[in-house]
Formats: structure tokens, sequence, C-alpha cells
């Protein structure tokens, strides 16, 4: 499966923002399910929040009813109170304190308790492709996991009996919060790893089809999707000092905006060369008039300013949230890849 190319097919890319993603591309994949072609979908690429769901997806592709009713457990019930109760063992406690971050693995024991039930990479499906995206602090690389193959261009590549939750959490693992995850490949080399957002916050870098004969997991996809909830990173907070946390959080922030910038030029580039054929960008802060259409200026402020941490995000947050996404997607798939649905005549 290495260096695996899909000649045709359709990818989907879930960006990161938390449970506020997870709502969204919850949104998202409702519309596709409506609309026929949540079973086109090939490749799913996904970071932090989105490879939460991005994850739940392929366990559960084959059967809405359920992958819904965990996606909704989840966002009802969060994940930092079920953190913050881990950290409450003594030892936990002072490993954080010795690490200045919370161990990645109390995360993945949180998220197999309450979705995962402690699968192993392994044994997930093979359909979709699931690529889970984290930053590989050595070589400052794209660290991809998927079901036999893990690695990046710079690094060795090996398969891993992790549990699924590892490379998730591995994904999710915010620098602000959780410290660096060192894994051991080969039994030699060892490689470090941070949230997947430091180098792509969207999760499209593994759907890009430039990649050199080094790179692994090689996408051709005919159809790309992206499902971007990561807006915004700069969110004009009051209050802010010149702490060394207040500089790290603006400075990251900073980053993550520059850097989404260019994958959306990369993106668009890639399709004026025809190098991606058909191109959906969903984002849940567009401008586009079509996309808010229905929508006053207080919804859409409360949806883009919602915070993007793991709180559970429930009732008005969720309608909106989740509406947002779903009628986002029914109208760029509608109006940019209709060779989806008219494939299902």
């Amino acid at each position: 499966m290495e260096n695996k190319k899909v000649k045709k097919g359709v990818g989907i890319a879930l960006s990161g923002g938390g449970s506020r993603a997870i709502a969204f591309h919850y949104g998202v994949l409702e519309a596709l399910h409506e609309l026929g072609i949540d079973q086109k979908l090939d490749v799913v690429s996904a970071i932090s929040g989105g490879a939460i769901i991005g994850a739940l997806w392929n366990l559960h592709s084959k059967d809405w009813e359920v992958f819904s009713a965990k996606v909704e457990f989840i966002l009802r019930e969060g994940l930092e109170n079920s953190i913050i109760d881990r950290l409450l063992h003594p030892k936990l406690f002072i490993s954080t304190m010795c690490k200045f971050g919370i161990d990645v693995d109390v995360f993945a024991d949180v998220l197999d308790k309450k979705i995962f039930n402690f699968i192993k990479l392994y044994e997930i499906p093979d359909n979709p492709l699931l690529i889970l995206n984290a930053t590989e602090l050595k070589t400052g690389t794209n660290f991809k996991f998927s079901k036999t193959v893990c690695g990046s261009y710079k690094t060795t590549r090996c398969p891993l009996e992790l549990r699924l939750s590892q490379a998730v959490a591995c994904s999710a693992a915010y620098p602000l919060v959780f410290s660096v995850k060192r894994l051991r490949l080969n039994g030699t080399d060892d490689v470090y790893l941070t949230d997947g957002g430091a180098y792509d916050c969207l999760g499209a870098n593994a759907l890009m089809p430039d990649k050199d004969e080094k790179s692994i997991l090689i996408q051709n996809c005919e159809t790309v999707i992206i499902s971007d909830a990561s807006f915004p990173y700069l969110e004009n907070r009051k209050g802010l000092t010149r702490s060394i946390v207040d500089g790290l959080y603006a400075s990251y922030s900073a980053s993550s905006s520059k850097n989404r910038s260019l994958i959306y030029n990369k993106l668009y580039l890639l399709q004026k060369n025809n190098e991606i054929p058909f191109l959906g960008t969903i984002k849940m802060d567009s401008q586009h008039p079509d996309l808010n259409s229905g929508w006053n200026k207080k919804e859409l402020d409360f949806i883009n300013s919602y915070k993007t941490n793991f709180k559970p995000v429930a009732g008005k947050a969720l309608e909106f949230i989740k509406s947002r996404g779903k009628e986002s997607a029914k109208i760029i798939i509608t109006k940019y890849l209709g060779h989806l649905l008219r494939s299902n005549i």
C-alpha cells in the first residue's frame, strides 16, 4: 500500500478546530450523505478535531446511524473534562508538571474509553483510506499515519502497531496544551510529533498530487473536497498581555493564519493547472454571498468566534455550526462538483 496512487476518486480533507470542527464536518458529511455521495469518498485526510470525526467515519462509514450517534455523543460529552479528570491522578499530575504539558497518551486513553475501544491502526477498515496528519519537529515535515504505513518523506517509514486513538491524539496535540510525543521507528529512529496544524491546518497536504518519489501515501484524486473549520486563528483578543503564554499563542495563530492562505493558494494553482480537476472548498468563514444567504451577521459571528477547544458542543451552538457545514456543502457540491451528483443517475 506504500506510495499507493488513486488514479481516480474523491478525497476529503477535514481541518482542525476542536469540537467546533467536529460539528462543522458533521454537517458537511451529512450533506454528502443526503446527496448520496458519501460512499464515494476514497480518501479521508484529517487533523486534530477533523482527525476524531475522520477516524469515526473510517470505522462506521457504512452505517450512518451508528456514525451519527457516536459523533453526537462525543459532541455532547466533550473531551476536556475527561482529560482533566484523568490528570487528577497524582502520578499523572506530577508527570504533566514535569513535562510542561499533558501526555498525549492521556488524550488517547480518553478517546479509547469514549469512542475507539482500543482498536489498533492495522485493524481499521481499508476503505475509505484514512490518513491522519501530525507535524514531525526534528525535520519540520508532515508526518502521516495510515493503516499500513506511517512516516514522512524525510523519516523512516514503517508500519506501527499503534492504537488508532494514539494516532488521532498525536494529530490533535495542540502544543500549548500537550507535550511532544516521541515515537521510535524501526527500533532506532525517534520522531517527535505535535499538532498536525503546525504544518497544515487543513489536512490538505496529503491530497496534493505534486509529490516526489520519496513521499509516502501519494494521492492523485480527481476530486478534492476541503471542509475547513480552522478559522479564526487571530481573534482580536481583548486584554492581550506581554506574557509568554499570550506571546506564544499569538505567534502560533499568526503563523497558522499565514499557513492557511498559502495552502489555499497552492490548491487553487493545482486546480488551474488541472492537477486537481475538481476542487470544492467548504469554508466556515466564507464571505461568498451564496453561502451567507439566509444567515445574519450575529449568527455568523457566533459561529466564527466559537472556541476551538474540546468542550461539549450542544443546543444552539451545535445547530448553528452543523447547519453552516451542511448548507455550505450542498451549495458547493451543487455549484462546483455537480459531476458527483450526475454520476448517481
